[in-house]
């Protein structure tokens, strides 16, 4: 996917693109990104990426819905979804000290699936 990060974007790059894809609704949580390339812009930086996010508790699991709803978050284009899978309960339980589960507490969704979205 392509990422629309703007220069004045506070924090680093990664930062600029996680809170970007946080935005989705059917986003919970980032719980990793890996940035593939990067093409400067006069305002913005076009970030490609790879992505995997829990999913927002009442997200569908369906990818293409996945990519959808990623796609009309402002600045998110040329979005595949990869794989959906869900997350069993107890490991959701288990991701309280996790990174992806403080997101999802702070937000107030659950996380209840994860897609990986990319190329």
């Amino acid at each position: 996917m392509t990422i629309a990060v703007s220069r004045s974007a506070p924090g680093d790059l990664a930062e600029g693109a996680e809170s970007k894809l946080r935005r989705a609704d059917a986003v919970g949580a980032v719980e990793s990104l890996d940035i593939r390339g990067l093409q400067p812009g006069l305002n913005d930086l076009a970030v490609e990426a790879d992505a995997t996010v829990a999913l927002a508790s009442d997200a569908s699991e369906d990818s293409e819905a996945v990519a959808d709803a990623l796609a009309e978050t402002f600045g998110v284009t040329d979005v595949a979804v990869t794989a959906v899978r869900s997350v069993p309960p107890d490991v959701r339980e288990s991701r309280g000290d996790s990174r992806a589960g403080r997101n999802a507490k702070r937000s107030g969704n659950g996380a209840d699936g994860a897609a990986v979205a990319g190329e």
